[in-house]
């Protein structure tokens, strides 16, 4: 886990003054300080209450499972392109049987989620989405001047040994603010709201 934070007074919008305007706002009506018209945004990331922290998710607030085929989920997460029009050798069902345990019969059979689930947590669950997006911005730049550091995301990349979670939380909900503001000096259309848990 590393937990980056966010550097008051070296932007233009993330000043003590928005803080004290997002503390009231935050107390008052349970939301993010409203700095950007929905119908702008590209992009929302939700933070997630769950009762104890925050998961950011983006553009969904719960989880929407794909269904595909073997074939499908074997293209799409390993890397195996079988086609369709193409007959395989046997050597080919051999090692399809052998790496991945599929046989020719099941190619086309709607694949069991658990055989593509953890490649599809870690790259297209709403976590892991969020998680990819933020950590290619440049949201925490210590370079720009002096200021305090204030709330912070925790990007996790496995929370222990033999678990593959990818996702990004925060431990505060006015660490939603300050992603808003950030990404608005960062001149990033993404919208950030808070929400009580989901499914």
């Amino acid at each position: 886990m590393e937990r980056r934070q966010f550097l008051i007074g070296a932007g233009s919008i993330l000043t003590a003054s928005f803080v004290s305007k997002a503390e009231m706002f935050l107390k008052e009506k349970k939301s993010v300080l409203t700095i950007i018209k929905k119908s702008e945004a590209t992009q929302i990331i939700y933070f997630i209450d769950n009762g104890f922290d925050f998961e950011l998710r983006l553009d969904s607030i719960g989880f929407n499972f794909p269904y595909l085929t073997y074939r499908e989920a074997l293209e799409k997460y390993f890397g195996v392109w079988l086609p369709e029009d193409k007959p395989l050798k046997l050597s080919d069902y051999r090692e399809l049987y052998y790496e991945h345990g599929i046989t020719p019969k099941q190619l086309d059979e709607q694949a069991n989620f658990d055989f593509y689930a953890d490649a599809w947590g870690r790259r297209d669950s709403p976590n892991a989405r969020a998680y990819h997006l933020l950590d290619s911005l440049d949201l925490f730049d210590y370079s720009k001047g002096k200021g305090h550091l204030i709330g912070g995301l925790n990007f996790i990349d496995g929370c222990h040994p033999g678990n593959d979670y990818l996702g990004v939380r925060a431990d505060d909900a006015m660490s939603a603010n300050l992603l808003q503001a950030r990404l608005l000096e960062l001149d990033e259309n993404i919208s950030v709201e808070i929400v009580g848990g989901a499914s």
